[in-house]
Protein backbone atom coordinates (compact mmCIF):
# COMPACT_ATOMS: atom_id res chain seq x y z
CA UNK A 1 0.00 0.00 0.00
CA UNK A 2 1.48 3.28 -0.94
CA UNK A 3 2.64 5.85 1.74
CA UNK A 4 0.02 8.73 2.40
CA UNK A 5 0.80 12.08 1.91
CA UNK A 6 1.17 12.77 5.56
CA UNK A 7 3.75 10.24 6.19
CA UNK A 8 5.70 11.12 2.79
CA UNK A 9 5.73 14.92 4.03
CA UNK A 10 7.09 13.67 7.43
CA UNK A 11 9.85 11.31 5.88
CA UNK A 12 10.71 14.00 3.63
CA UNK A 13 11.26 16.58 6.42
CA UNK A 14 12.98 14.35 8.76
CA UNK A 15 15.49 13.42 6.39
CA UNK A 16 16.08 17.15 5.32
CA UNK A 17 17.12 17.70 8.67
CA UNK A 18 19.09 15.06 9.00
CA UNK A 19 20.98 15.65 6.28
CA UNK A 20 21.83 18.75 7.39
CA UNK A 21 23.03 17.84 10.76
CA UNK A 22 25.49 14.91 9.23
CA UNK A 23 26.62 17.74 6.98
CA UNK A 24 25.36 15.21 4.11
CA UNK A 25 25.89 16.08 0.38
CA UNK A 26 26.70 19.66 1.50
CA UNK A 27 22.98 20.47 2.63
CA UNK A 28 23.71 23.67 3.61
CA UNK A 29 27.20 25.54 3.12
CA UNK A 30 26.40 28.39 5.51
CA UNK A 31 23.67 28.38 8.34
CA UNK A 32 22.60 30.78 10.84
CA UNK A 33 21.28 29.37 14.31
CA UNK A 34 19.46 32.13 15.93
CA UNK A 35 18.62 31.66 19.69
CA UNK A 36 18.01 33.96 22.66
CA UNK A 37 18.63 33.98 26.25
CA UNK A 38 15.75 31.94 26.98
CA UNK A 39 17.39 29.16 24.54
CA UNK A 40 20.98 28.46 23.51
CA UNK A 41 21.88 27.66 20.87
CA UNK A 42 24.82 25.05 22.70
CA UNK A 43 22.58 21.75 22.00
CA UNK A 44 22.17 22.19 18.85
CA UNK A 45 25.88 22.87 18.32
CA UNK A 46 26.53 19.43 20.32
CA UNK A 47 24.51 17.66 18.53
CA UNK A 48 26.36 19.10 15.27
CA UNK A 49 29.77 18.32 16.64
CA UNK A 50 28.26 14.82 17.59
CA UNK A 51 27.26 14.09 14.30
CA UNK A 52 30.91 15.60 12.76
CA UNK A 53 33.11 13.77 14.53
CA UNK A 54 31.49 10.30 13.75
CA UNK A 55 31.37 11.54 10.35
CA UNK A 56 35.42 11.66 10.94
CA UNK A 57 35.06 15.91 9.88
CA UNK A 58 36.98 18.17 11.15
CA UNK A 59 35.95 20.34 13.29
CA UNK A 60 37.44 24.28 13.93
CA UNK A 61 35.75 26.61 16.49
CA UNK A 62 36.00 30.05 15.85
CA UNK A 63 35.18 31.43 19.51
CA UNK A 64 34.16 34.75 20.57
CA UNK A 65 32.91 33.38 24.15
CA UNK A 66 34.26 30.18 24.59
CA UNK A 67 36.66 30.08 27.11
CA UNK A 68 38.19 26.24 26.93
CA UNK A 69 38.71 24.24 24.50
CA UNK A 70 35.94 21.76 23.90
CA UNK A 71 37.05 17.78 23.70
CA UNK A 72 35.39 17.61 20.46
CA UNK A 73 36.67 20.49 18.49
CA UNK A 74 40.06 19.74 16.38
CA UNK A 75 41.09 23.77 16.06
CA UNK A 76 40.58 26.26 18.44
CA UNK A 77 40.80 29.75 17.03
CA UNK A 78 40.51 32.66 19.58
CA UNK A 79 39.00 35.32 17.09
CA UNK A 80 39.64 37.94 19.68
CA UNK A 81 43.63 37.92 18.79
CA UNK A 82 42.30 38.86 15.40
CA UNK A 83 41.51 42.80 15.07
CA UNK A 84 40.83 43.32 11.30
CA UNK A 85 38.53 41.08 9.78
CA UNK A 86 40.78 40.10 6.76
CA UNK A 87 43.31 38.11 8.77
CA UNK A 88 40.44 36.04 10.79
CA UNK A 89 39.78 35.25 7.66
CA UNK A 90 43.17 34.01 6.30
CA UNK A 91 43.77 32.36 10.12
CA UNK A 92 40.84 30.00 9.57
CA UNK A 93 41.29 29.27 5.79
CA UNK A 94 45.02 27.98 7.55
CA UNK A 95 43.52 25.08 8.95
CA UNK A 96 40.71 24.02 6.60
CA UNK A 97 41.70 21.24 4.54
CA UNK A 98 42.62 21.47 0.84
CA UNK A 99 39.44 20.28 -1.53
CA UNK A 100 40.47 17.17 -2.66
CA UNK A 101 43.66 14.78 -1.84
CA UNK A 102 45.02 11.80 -4.03
CA UNK A 103 46.20 9.14 -1.57
CA UNK A 104 47.31 6.90 -4.82
CA UNK A 105 47.45 7.22 -8.75
CA UNK A 106 44.97 4.44 -9.06
CA UNK A 107 42.45 5.71 -6.19
CA UNK A 108 40.10 8.57 -6.28
CA UNK A 109 40.65 11.40 -4.50
CA UNK A 110 39.24 11.50 -1.11
CA UNK A 111 37.42 14.63 0.25
CA UNK A 112 37.97 15.78 4.35
CA UNK A 113 34.91 17.25 5.19
CA UNK A 114 35.09 20.25 7.66
CA UNK A 115 32.86 21.77 9.89
CA UNK A 116 33.62 25.71 10.62
CA UNK A 117 31.54 27.02 13.71
CA UNK A 118 31.64 31.01 14.96
CA UNK A 119 30.15 30.38 18.62
CA UNK A 120 29.26 34.06 18.18
CA UNK A 121 29.14 36.33 15.61
CA UNK A 122 27.49 39.52 16.91
CA UNK A 123 30.91 40.27 18.38
CA UNK A 124 32.03 39.71 14.71
CA UNK A 125 29.96 42.16 13.49
CA UNK A 126 29.95 44.50 16.67
CA UNK A 127 34.05 44.65 16.43
CA UNK A 128 33.69 45.74 12.64
CA UNK A 129 33.71 48.55 10.94
CA UNK A 130 30.11 49.48 9.28
CA UNK A 131 32.30 49.38 5.72
CA UNK A 132 33.82 46.00 6.80
CA UNK A 133 30.09 44.39 7.37
CA UNK A 134 29.22 45.02 3.59
CA UNK A 135 32.44 42.43 3.00
CA UNK A 136 30.78 39.86 5.13
CA UNK A 137 29.59 37.63 2.21
CA UNK A 138 33.01 37.68 0.91
CA UNK A 139 34.40 36.81 4.04
CA UNK A 140 32.25 33.76 4.16
CA UNK A 141 32.76 32.66 0.52
CA UNK A 142 36.85 33.05 1.36
CA UNK A 143 36.74 30.77 4.12
CA UNK A 144 34.74 28.22 3.01
CA UNK A 145 35.58 25.79 0.19
CA UNK A 146 33.45 24.63 -2.15
CA UNK A 147 31.39 21.12 -1.76
CA UNK A 148 33.68 20.27 1.46
CA UNK A 149 33.34 22.98 4.31
CA UNK A 150 30.29 23.85 6.26
CA UNK A 151 30.21 26.64 8.43
CA UNK A 152 27.68 27.00 11.03
CA UNK A 153 27.46 30.75 13.29
CA UNK A 154 25.60 31.67 15.91
CA UNK A 155 23.79 34.43 16.20
CA UNK A 156 21.87 36.10 19.46
CA UNK A 157 19.10 38.06 18.44
CA UNK A 158 18.67 39.75 22.50
CA UNK A 159 22.28 41.45 21.37
CA UNK A 160 21.83 44.84 19.86
CA UNK A 161 24.04 45.91 16.92
CA UNK A 162 25.85 48.82 18.40
CA UNK A 163 26.84 50.75 15.06
CA UNK A 164 22.72 51.13 14.37
CA UNK A 165 22.52 54.79 15.35
CA UNK A 166 26.11 55.07 12.77
CA UNK A 167 24.65 53.38 10.00
CA UNK A 168 22.86 54.68 6.81
CA UNK A 169 19.51 54.04 6.99
CA UNK A 170 19.30 53.05 3.41
CA UNK A 171 21.77 50.26 4.78
CA UNK A 172 20.24 46.64 5.44
CA UNK A 173 20.97 45.89 8.84
CA UNK A 174 23.42 43.06 9.61
CA UNK A 175 21.03 40.22 10.38
CA UNK A 176 18.95 40.98 7.18
CA UNK A 177 22.14 40.48 5.26
CA UNK A 178 23.02 37.13 7.26
CA UNK A 179 19.62 35.83 6.64
CA UNK A 180 19.52 36.49 3.21
CA UNK A 181 23.16 35.03 2.14
CA UNK A 182 22.58 31.65 4.41
CA UNK A 183 21.28 28.41 2.88
CA UNK A 184 19.77 27.29 5.43
CA UNK A 185 18.14 29.26 9.04
CA UNK A 186 17.63 27.28 12.69
CA UNK A 187 15.47 29.25 15.07
CA UNK A 188 15.66 27.86 18.25
CA UNK A 189 13.34 28.01 21.03
CA UNK A 190 12.46 26.93 24.79
CA UNK A 191 10.28 23.50 24.56
CA UNK A 192 8.45 24.34 27.62
CA UNK A 193 7.72 28.09 26.77
CA UNK A 194 6.12 26.42 23.42
CA UNK A 195 4.18 24.21 25.24
CA UNK A 196 2.66 26.83 27.88
CA UNK A 197 2.29 28.96 24.95
CA UNK A 198 0.02 26.65 23.41
CA UNK A 199 -1.77 25.88 26.16
CA UNK A 200 -3.22 29.36 25.97
CA UNK A 201 -3.73 29.30 22.57
CA UNK A 202 -5.89 26.80 23.08
CA UNK A 203 -7.93 28.23 25.29
CA UNK A 204 -8.73 31.52 23.28
CA UNK A 205 -6.46 33.39 25.83
CA UNK A 206 -3.33 35.63 25.45
CA UNK A 207 -0.31 33.66 25.70
CA UNK A 208 2.57 35.23 28.40
CA UNK A 209 5.54 36.78 26.99
CA UNK A 210 9.12 35.42 28.19
CA UNK A 211 12.76 37.09 28.65
CA UNK A 212 13.11 40.10 27.36
CA UNK A 213 10.04 40.61 25.91
CA UNK A 214 8.53 40.75 29.07
CA UNK A 215 9.43 44.56 29.51
CA UNK A 216 10.32 43.84 32.89
CA UNK A 217 14.02 45.62 33.80
CA UNK A 218 16.41 42.88 35.52
CA UNK A 219 14.64 40.21 34.54
CA UNK A 220 15.16 37.71 32.27
CA UNK A 221 12.55 34.56 32.85
CA UNK A 222 13.73 31.10 32.23
CA UNK A 223 13.14 27.74 32.81
CA UNK A 224 11.00 26.32 35.20
CA UNK A 225 12.52 22.60 35.67
CA UNK A 226 9.97 22.15 38.44
CA UNK A 227 7.15 22.83 37.03
CA UNK A 228 7.93 21.45 33.73
CA UNK A 229 6.43 18.31 31.89
CA UNK A 230 8.79 15.45 31.94
CA UNK A 231 8.01 15.30 28.20
CA UNK A 232 9.57 18.15 27.36
CA UNK A 233 12.82 17.54 29.71
CA UNK A 234 16.34 17.91 27.68
CA UNK A 235 13.97 19.22 24.25
CA UNK A 236 14.50 22.36 22.26
CA UNK A 237 12.20 23.50 19.32
CA UNK A 238 13.96 23.87 16.24
CA UNK A 239 12.14 26.01 13.43
CA UNK A 240 14.28 25.15 10.27
CA UNK A 241 14.15 27.40 7.11
CA UNK A 242 16.20 25.38 4.30
CA UNK A 243 17.03 27.09 0.94
CA UNK A 244 17.34 24.28 -1.68
CA UNK A 245 19.56 24.50 -4.55
CA UNK A 246 16.31 24.75 -6.43
CA UNK A 247 15.44 28.32 -4.79
CA UNK A 248 12.38 26.69 -3.09
CA UNK A 249 12.30 27.21 0.55
CA UNK A 250 11.18 24.25 2.96
CA UNK A 251 10.35 25.23 6.39
CA UNK A 252 9.08 23.16 9.15
CA UNK A 253 9.25 22.72 13.10
CA UNK A 254 11.14 19.97 15.26
CA UNK A 255 11.46 19.38 18.45
CA UNK A 256 15.27 17.92 18.81
CA UNK A 257 16.41 16.06 21.76
CA UNK A 258 19.82 16.65 21.63
CA UNK A 259 22.21 14.08 23.57
CA UNK A 260 24.35 14.45 26.58
CA UNK A 261 27.59 16.74 26.42
CA UNK A 262 30.99 14.93 26.29
CA UNK A 263 29.26 11.28 24.70
CA UNK A 264 28.70 10.00 21.07
CA UNK A 265 25.31 9.86 21.61
CA UNK A 266 22.87 11.08 18.98
CA UNK A 267 19.89 12.74 19.78
CA UNK A 268 16.01 11.81 18.82
CA UNK A 269 14.23 14.40 15.94
CA UNK A 270 10.61 14.53 15.59
CA UNK A 271 7.97 16.88 13.84
CA UNK A 272 7.00 19.46 16.41
CA UNK A 273 3.28 17.88 15.16
CA UNK A 274 3.96 14.52 16.36
CA UNK A 275 5.01 15.64 19.82
CA UNK A 276 2.15 14.03 22.04
CA UNK A 277 2.25 17.13 23.80
CA UNK A 278 1.71 19.76 20.67
CA UNK A 279 -0.36 17.07 19.17
CA UNK A 280 -4.02 17.89 18.13
CA UNK A 281 -6.14 16.97 20.14
CA UNK A 282 -8.66 14.49 18.34
CA UNK A 283 -12.33 13.86 19.29
CA UNK A 284 -13.15 11.25 20.84
CA UNK A 285 -15.97 8.76 18.96
CA UNK A 286 -19.65 9.79 19.82
CA UNK A 287 -22.20 6.67 20.30
CA UNK A 288 -24.93 7.20 17.68
CA UNK A 289 -28.01 6.82 19.23
CA UNK A 290 -31.13 7.54 17.45
CA UNK A 291 -33.66 10.29 18.68
CA UNK A 292 -35.99 9.26 20.65
CA UNK A 293 -39.17 11.44 19.76
CA UNK A 294 -42.89 11.57 21.22
CA UNK A 295 -44.24 11.95 17.69
CA UNK A 296 -43.48 10.66 14.37
CA UNK A 297 -42.00 12.68 11.39
CA UNK A 298 -43.17 9.84 9.01
CA UNK A 299 -46.34 10.07 7.15
CA UNK A 300 -48.29 6.93 6.53
CA UNK A 301 -49.15 5.11 2.97
CA UNK A 302 -52.95 6.79 3.81
CA UNK A 303 -52.10 9.94 4.78
CA UNK A 304 -49.76 10.56 1.91
CA UNK A 305 -52.31 9.83 -0.43
CA UNK A 306 -54.82 12.52 1.41
CA UNK A 307 -52.00 14.94 1.18
CA UNK A 308 -51.93 14.80 -2.45
CA UNK A 309 -55.67 14.83 -2.99
CA UNK A 310 -56.42 18.44 -1.10
CA UNK A 311 -57.42 21.08 -3.41
CA UNK A 312 -55.04 24.57 -2.54
CA UNK A 313 -56.91 27.21 -2.34
CA UNK A 314 -57.26 29.53 -5.62
CA UNK A 315 -56.03 26.91 -7.14
CA UNK A 316 -58.63 27.66 -9.94
CA UNK A 317 -56.62 31.24 -10.64
CA UNK A 318 -53.96 29.09 -11.60
CA UNK A 319 -55.22 28.06 -14.57
CA UNK A 320 -55.81 30.82 -17.85
CA UNK A 321 -60.00 31.69 -17.60
CA UNK A 322 -60.89 33.44 -21.22
CA UNK A 323 -58.47 35.50 -22.84
CA UNK A 324 -55.78 36.50 -21.32
CA UNK A 325 -57.02 36.46 -17.78
CA UNK A 326 -55.44 33.75 -15.82
CA UNK A 327 -54.05 34.98 -12.69
CA UNK A 328 -57.28 36.75 -11.27
CA UNK A 329 -58.49 36.05 -7.69
CA UNK A 330 -61.55 34.25 -7.80
CA UNK A 331 -63.88 35.28 -4.74
CA UNK A 332 -67.57 34.22 -3.76
CA UNK A 333 -69.13 36.85 -1.29
CA UNK A 334 -70.98 35.09 1.32
CA UNK A 335 -74.39 35.66 3.26
CA UNK A 336 -72.27 36.91 6.57
CA UNK A 337 -69.24 39.21 4.50
CA UNK A 338 -69.63 43.31 4.77
CA UNK A 339 -69.56 43.99 0.95
CA UNK A 340 -68.11 47.56 0.36
CA UNK A 341 -69.10 49.13 -2.69
CA UNK A 342 -66.47 52.02 -2.51
CA UNK A 343 -64.06 49.63 -2.79
CA UNK A 344 -62.54 48.77 -6.12
CA UNK A 345 -64.57 45.63 -7.73
CA UNK A 346 -62.01 42.63 -6.97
Amino acid sequence: MAPSAQAHHRSHSLLLLQKLLNLRDTASPLTFILDTLEQPAKPLLQEFTTRAKISKAKIVLVSFSTVHKPPQVDIFIKARKFPKLKDLAIEIASHVAPPSSTTASNNPPTQQKNLIIIDNINNLINHSSPSEIRYLPTFFQYIIPPSTTSLIAVYHTDIPYIHAHSQSPYSPQPLTVLTHIATAILKVSNLWQAAETKQYLDKSKVPPQYGLNEGIPGIAFGLRPEKMDPRLRGGIVVDMELRRKSGRIVQEKFVVYCGEEGKAQLGRLMLMSDHPVFAPATAEPEEENEMEASFNLGLTEKQRRDREGVVLPYFDAQTEVGGGEGGRILYDIGSEDDFDEEEDEI
